[in-house]
């Protein structure tokens, strides 16, 4: 490399710089390249030569995005306007009583002005630009404190990291929008996740998609926001730089310095910033909003990415203000949401699957289709009943779709001359263990509780992440120990030895040391998780949490009675008879006592800052707050109250926002409980 002065270095870097900007918005951006990505990697080594060797480089350079960098965490970042959640409508008629709650916030029969948005199924971010210069990016975590992933966020090339000069000069700005992984390219990554899932497999190393030590978290994406999320949330930012993520951006939060007057103005400057936007449709009147909703449902499938609504905004800031916010939503916003996609295929098979818990649910095995770019080759009929209503037969010609775009299930057959097979029979015996099936309800379930199916269940639910976190022990692990009799229960998984594992197919000295040592560090576990790793039926994790913090020690909940138990907030009969039958049953029972001769509980942390007014006391909030609920209850959980959802005897507060709940609060004066108001409330919890 010829010598340069050091001003003609910076010349140089400045026309380099400014020349790889535009072609990444050139490419990302307009999808319109103007080089061979050849040249382009030319231009970036130069850049990248010059910077080093006369130490000019700065962290808004293109030359920065791909760094390696490698953070223990995320900080929390504090959005400067807060990123609220968006209100749905699931049909016409909700849309309009939006319109129609709208007028009369505003005082107004006049039709309103609205624009119309693509709904992204992505994840949300928030971009932070002062002067011009992007200095933060952050997930929009609970609206008003996301995750700092500045890092990731500036190897997204679609991202600009200085702002065009073309638009308005702002001195703050937080860019809202989407990153979304293309569904083109969604297959592609997990085919190469799991080929390399499989190589670490077969040479007995823990596979990455359970290894949370990698610098990459390598778990096989469920969908493309799915994708998009762990892509953004890579430790490792190089990772991220791999990926092909998109961002496209569709408004504006803090602003300093500019003064938009409406929702086309801020459309207007976001492309004019350099930013990948969606066409922004000006609609005047709802009906109009709802006739380009239904045209953008229309042409979702042309998108090469995920959307599932149309989001429809008062175009208006100056009216934006005057209609504010609740608690949790924008009034001037609401998005209207798709319905599911539908395809059609074939029922090849109905099989039947064994739960944890001994339910049995018929499974249609599909001829294999692809929904939004993910295949589906299996759909849940959930009971014997729904088979029958829905008349379902192996060989019928089937819809499907993808229940909140998410669970594939089974709409309705296709009407044939030709049916399939004689209609469905649920096997009056267990098709794992062989022991005669009883009837509960609608449900089919099987009473061995040694069923191997069941005990797979269990042991798999007790090795996740919710329990106790086991890496190693997946699925296909613990159905090979299951097989040969190792396991026959969770509390042998605190038995096994190395001479065991070696014995096995897959296990080799390093990786049965491995699953040793994550079994004992998984000994150390608090009591909610503990009550979650049960599969007591009817009992997740929040139920969990619930148990916990009423009974303190396992000893206190299996000797609660049923009127100990529906005592408690959020536990009614049904929950309560199944936790006493679940430890009244002695094969079970003997479980526990098994584990718990193994395990360390944690002890459960006292509430900090405890104090006499809110200590062991009960509140119900209704209406809007000033505070967002979340925060108002988790204030009241750290000093040592409770909040439940609904007033009864036991309430001792019940706080009234504006527009409360009139029958909370009539249910709250029969009973006699304490109305404050949340001024009241603050000067309680210290706010």
């Amino acid at each position: 490399m010829a010598r340069l002065t050091k001003k003609q270095a910076r010349a140089e870097v400045s026309r380099l710089r400014e020349e790889i900007s535009r072609h990444d918005h050139l490419y990302y951006a307009e999808s319109n390249p103007e080089i061979p990505d050849a040249d382009y990697d030319k231009l970036m080594r130069r850049l990248i030569e010059l910077e080093q060797v006369y130490d000019l480089v700065v962290p808004d350079s293109p030359s920065q995005r791909v760094a390696g960098e490698v953070t223990e965490q995320f900080n929390p970042f504090s959005h400067v306007i807060p990123m609220m959640s968006i209100d749905n409508a699931v049909d016409e008629q909700e849309t309009r009583e939006f319109d129609q709650r709208t007028k009369r916030f505003l005082k107004t029969e006049e039709e309103i002005e609205y624009v119309l948005q693509p709904k992204f199924d992505g994840v949300s971010a928030s971009l932070t630009y002062v002067k011009g210069v992007l200095l933060h990016g952050a997930t929009r975590g609970d609206g008003k404190t996301g995750e700092d992933v500045t890092a990731n966020i500036k190897t997204i090339r679609s991202i600009p990291l200085v702002l065009s000069k073309q638009g308005p000069k702002p001195n703050l700005v937080e860019i809202r929008g989407e990153v979304v992984f293309p569904l083109s390219l969604f297959a592609k990554l997990n085919e190469e996740r799991k080929k390399l899932n499989e190589r670490l497999e077969e040479e007995g190393r823990i596979p990455l998609e359970r290894n949370k030590k990698s610098k990459s978290t390598w778990v096989l994406f469920k969908n493309p926001r799915n994708a998009a999320s762990g892509s953004l949330r890579q430790l490792d930012s190089s990772v991220t730089a791999r990926r092909p993520l998109l961002f496209y951006a569709w408004g504006v939060g803090g602003c300093e310095g500019v003064d938009f007057k409406d929702e086309l103005e801020i459309y207007k400057a976001l492309c004019e910033w350099g930013f990948k936007v969606e066409e922004t449709r000006n609609c005047w009147g709802i009906d109009n909003a709802i006739k380009w909703a239904r045209k953008l449902e229309k042409k979702r499938d042309s998108f090469d990415y995920e959307i599932d609504g149309a989001v429809v905004k008062v175009r208006s800031r100056r009216l934006q203000e005057i209609l504010g916010t609740t608690a949790k939503y924008p009034r001037w916003s609401m998005a209207i949401k798709f319905s599911p996609k539908q395809i059609t295929t074939k029922v090849m098979d109905i099989t039947v699957q064994v739960g944890r818990t001994g339910h049995l649910t018929p499974v249609a095995e599909l001829e294999p289709v692809k929904i939004s770019g993910i295949e589906i080759k299996r759909a849940s009929l959930h009971t014997e009943d729904t088979v029958r209503e829905k008349d379902v037969r192996i060989g019928d010609t089937v819809v499907i779709q993808r229940a909140g775009d998410v669970i594939p299930e089974v709409v309705e057959v296709v009407p044939s001359q030709e049916r399939g097979e004689e209609a469905f029979s649920m096997p009056k015996n267990c098709p794992r263990c062989e022991t005669p099936i009883e009837r509960e309800g609608s449900f089919h379930l099987c009473p061995n509780i040694s069923c191997p199916a069941q005990i797979r269940g269990r042991i798999s639910l007790f090795a996740s992440r919710n329990a106790f976190d086991i890496e190693g022990l997946g699925a296909k692990r613990v159905e090979q120990l299951i097989s040969e009799g190792i396991l026959r229960n969770m509390a042998d998984i605190f038995t096994l030895t190395k001479e065991q594992l070696l014995g096995l197919e897959g296990f080799a000295e390093k990786s049965a040391e491995n699953l040793l040592e994550e079994i004992e560090k998984s000994r150390d576990i608090s009591f909610e998780r503990f009550i979650n790793s049960l599969s007591i039926k009817h009992v997740g994790a929040r139920t969990a949490q619930i148990l916990a913090r009423e009974f303190k020690t396992p000893e206190n909940l299996m000797a609660a009675t049923d009127e100990d138990l529906v005592r408690v907030d959020g536990v009614g009969e049904e929950l309560a008879q199944s936790v006493l039958r679940f430890f009244g049953d002695p094969e079970r029972k003997g479980v526990v006592e098994a584990l718990l001769r193994q395990v360390r509980l944690e002890k459960e942390p006292e509430p900090s800052g405890e104090n006499e007014k809110i200590a062991g006391k009960t509140f119900v909030l209704t209406g809007t707050l000033s505070i967002p609920r979340e925060e108002a209850k988790s204030e009241i959980e750290r000093l040592g109250g409770k909040v439940v959802n609904s007033v009864s005897g036991k309430t001792d507060f019940l706080v009234s926002g504006t527009d409360p709940g009139t029958a909370k609060l009539q249910k709250a004066r029969e009973l006699g409980t304490d109305i404050i108001t949340e001024e009241h409330l603050k000067s309680l919890i210290g706010l």
